[in-house]
Formats: structure tokens, sequence, C-alpha cells
């Protein structure tokens, strides 16, 4: 189900989305909301990593909210010049599991 809703925005950025929208022959509307949704998945995910490089998520809890594999978790922290978040902690109880 969708809602109504009202946002202001510059008019230079309606103008530039009218052009798309004539351009491609596309409706309104359904543009509007298909770039919102892209946008907002977009923040959502940058949002997230940024929450997972301050140590604020855990990888399990970052792949949980992004609804990805650890494997997919990896090549994206790759691809964003980002490390894993391991704590000395984290090394050492590893290295007594393995005793």
């Amino acid at each position: 189900m969708t809602k109504p809703t009202t946002i202001r925005l510059p008019e230079d950025l309606i103008e530039e989305i009218d052009r798309v929208v004539q351009d491609g022959n596309l409706d309104r509307s359904a543009y509007l909301r298909e770039i919102l949704k892209k946008g907002f998945s977009l923040d959502k995910k940058e949002r997230i990593f940024e929450k997972y490089a301050k140590g604020e998520l855990s990888q399990m809890e970052a792949c949980r909210e992004l609804r990805i594999s650890p494997w997919h978790f990896l090549e994206e922290l790759k691809s964003r010049n980002l490390y894993l978040n391991v704590e000395l902690e984290d090394l050492l109880d590893s290295s007594e599991l393995s005793s």
C-alpha cells in the first residue's frame, strides 16, 4: 500500500526530473518512487557500513541489516577500503579455541 507524501525540491531539480521523465517517456510518480527507493537503499547501506566501521555493529548484525551473506559483506568492505573490526581480544580468544 502506498501513502502520499509531500516534499519540497529545488526548481532546477524538478526541471531536470521533468526532462528525464519526458525523454524516457516515463510516468513521473513511478520514476520518483523508483529513484527515491534506490537513493534510500544506498543511504541505508552507507549508514550501516559507517556504524560497522565505528564498531557500533558486528559483522553479523551488519549482514542481517543489509540482508547479504558474510562473503558479500567482505567484498563490500574491500570495495569501500574498509577493514574487518577485529580486536586483539578476538584474536586471543580464537587462539584459545585452537589449543
